[in-house]
């Protein structure tokens, strides 16, 4: 059981949930506002540090026939450095399969975090 972080990782915003497998919750977190990689990386070593995360999912932007275009490709090099900066487990999921209703009060990339760790979280109880 782990301590997990979700991200929708946008150019300019991205969305974070936390999850404690153990406790079987998933709660949405503030919005990373970045303009640069850098102030990213910064921002989600201070999460991993403060929340004890033993685990990063990161959702990974997948055009509707499957293949990747290139936002994705841009995820896929943050990925990399972020393996570079964090001796955690990175997780990429496929977006296409996650969906979530909008919610009032709740920042829609929150909500997408959220929907992915889910998601997530859902396939590995039904592989157990």
């Amino acid at each position: 059981m782990a301590r997990l972080l979700a991200l929708d990782i946008g150019n300019r915003r991205t969305g974070v949930a936390f999850a404690d497998e153990k406790a079987g919750f998933v709660m949405a977190l503030d919005t990373i506002h970045h303009k640069t990689p850098e102030e990213l990386f910064t921002s989600i070593g201070a999460l991993i540090t403060t929340r004890g995360i033993a685990e990063l999912i990161i959702g990974l932007p997948r055009l509707p026939q499957g293949e990747e275009g290139s936002q994705a490709e841009k995820i896929r090099g943050l990925v990399t450095e972020m393996k570079k900066r964090f001796s955690i487990k990175i997780t990429l999921m496929d977006e296409r399969y996650t969906s979530f209703t909008q919610q009032k009060g709740i920042d829609s990339d929150a909500q997408a975090a959220c929907s992915l760790l889910s998601v997530l979280l859902d396939q590995r109880k039904m592989g157990e």
